[in-house]
């Protein structure tokens, strides 16, 4: 097999990021600094990092790669962009021995990508789809910088359609997912305006944007290949690496989904440049190792929540058949039949607490809940459904229209109990009271988990939610927290 002799020299240096040494050195430092440990100690599997030029991507990107400045025992480094230029069907590895960047060289593992394309034939050495492509360029930088010793596999992702996924998915999550191997999924986010052919909305478009970049960014959290693909099917959302992110979350299926992901900073050019009519999303993901997580992971925490309030698989669907019911007898004007007594567990007839999530789509259509349990569980369920779909005073009531696109969510409260101070609150595993004078707000444990919110930002956030100022909540404020067991009829 001949080819990877040749070093392909930087394309882009000078236009998506600084041409010369030290400038982009300095750059490069100064988006790095953010916090440099991951939640919890966990060991970080992949990295989603935006692709444009630095001035508008850098500090994003920055917030992904600044976690690996500790990392000694990633040896390898996988790429994987979209093909911005060429038409490509499946992907390329190209046959390069070096990439260059005004940082110098990094070496390709030959060996790795010989292996690839003699075990897949949509694994080619296309050397046009490197040629001139920014998007996997633009990571060499802060990959020499974080990881100056690592070798490299340079993929460039075309056309797959589903079989190709997941063939593709198997042979990459075989040869490329180890321990001592690091992947970055280079990809920007949502492309809006004219310009890009994509105005899905016209008011309101940063907060539209936003909603619309979350949903997409939700069912990447979740770990979710199939619900990814059809939200960008469905809303068209214009995710440049759209493929390499399936292609991500297909390798995370084959391998048993033994990690978590967390978003850790999301923005969009609009709220630089003041200028909405072409504007672009970017956002930072990071995938880490469920195994190393600490005590406080959402996985760890769901487990104990579990253990707290062990419902069975069959208390859980009549919970949300329950729910579902109440919602359309009151849509219907009909009265809802109560189960009989012997077909509700023990559990389910006893006093608890509980909270009512309805969402169509990523976007919240209502909450209502309680947090100290005073009816059975579920009678509260039966009344909170109601209550979420018809009395949230910060939406309108639910129709008959939209009932059979919304998804329930039930959260199971465990009593709730007081700390000495906010420092005991536990990402993930523990929901949050603040309660300061008058005012008190609540948030459930999965919700700073799904926004991607430290500690200081969740309290920041309950505090704004109570009508407090943003640093309220660091001065007498009484805080409780409670675990939740948390469903829904996707995720059940």
């Amino acid at each position: 097999m001949k080819g990877f002799t040749d070093e392909r020299k930087a394309a882009v240096a000078g236009q998506f990021y600084p041409g010369v040494t030290e400038r982009l050195t300095a750059a490069v430092e100064g988006y790095l600094k953010q916090p440099e440990k991951a939640p919890d100690g966990a060991a970080v599997r992949a990295l989603i990092v935006p692709h444009a030029g630095y001035t508008y991507s850098g500090p994003t990107a920055g917030h992904a790669y600044a976690l690996l400045r500790e990392r000694k025992d990633i040896r390898r480094v996988v790429v994987i962009a979209p093909s911005h230029r060429v038409f490509l069907n499946g992907l390329s590895v190209g046959d390069y021995a070096r990439f260059a960047t005004p940082l110098g060289s990094m070496e390709v593992d030959v060996t790795a990508c010989r292996a690839l394309m003699a075990a897949n034939p949509l694994i080619t050495d296309r050397r046009d789809a490197h040629a001139s492509e920014h998007a996997l360029e633009v990571q060499l930088p802060f990959v020499q910088t974080v990881l100056p010793d690592a070798t490299l596999v340079p993929l460039v992702c075309g056309k797959l359609d589903a079989a190709e996924l997941k063939s593709v998915a198997v042979t990459l999550a075989e040869a490329l997912w180890k321990p001592d191997t690091l992947w970055v999924i280079s990809s920007d986010f949502t492309h809006y305006g004219e310009g890009f052919d994509y105005v899905p909305f016209r008011k309101d478009v940063p907060k539209a944007l936003e909603e619309l970049d979350r949903g997409a960014i939700d069912q990447i959290v979740k770990l979710d290949p199939a619900g990814f693909q059809e939200y960008v099917g469905r809303t068209g959302a214009t995710i440049c690496g759209r493929l390499p992110i399936a292609v991500l979350l297909a390798v995370l299926e084959q391998t048993g989904r033994k990690c978590r992901c967390e978003l850790l900073d999301y923005t969009t050019s609009g709220r630089q440049t003041h200028d909405y009519d072409r504007c672009v999303s970017y956002a930072s993901i990071a995938v880490l190792d469920a195994a190393t997580a600490g005590a406080g992971t959402a996985v760890a925490a769901a487990a104990a929540s579990e253990s707290a309030f062990p419902l069975t698989d069959e208390d859980k669907a009549l919970l949300l058949r329950l729910a579902r019911e109440s919602i359309r007898s009151r849509l219907e004007d009909s009265k809802q039949e109560t189960p009989a007594d012997e077909t509700l567990s023990a559990l389910l007839k006893t006093d608890a607490a509980c909270f009512v999530s309805l969402h169509i789509g990523a976007s919240l259509r209502g909450c209502i809940g309680c947090l100290e349990a005073r009816e059975p569980l579920f009678r509260n369920v039966i009344r909170y459904a109601r209550g979420a779909a018809f009395e949230d005073p910060r939406f309108d009531p639910v129709t008959a229209a939209e009932l059979d696109r919304i998804d329930i969510e039930l959260s199971v409260l465990t009593p709730r109990r007081s700390i000495a101070s906010p420092e005991e609150f536990i990402i993930g595993k523990h929901g949050i009271i603040l309660v300061k004078g008058r005012r008190e707000a609540v948030f459930l444990p999965q919700v700073a988990p799904e926004q991607g919110w430290d500690r200081d930002t969740t309290l920041t956030h309950l505090a704004l939610k109570a009508g407090l100022r943003p640093d309220d909540w660091r001065r007498d404020a009484t805080f409780y927290v409670f675990e939740a067991v948390v469903f829904g009829e996707k995720r059940h």
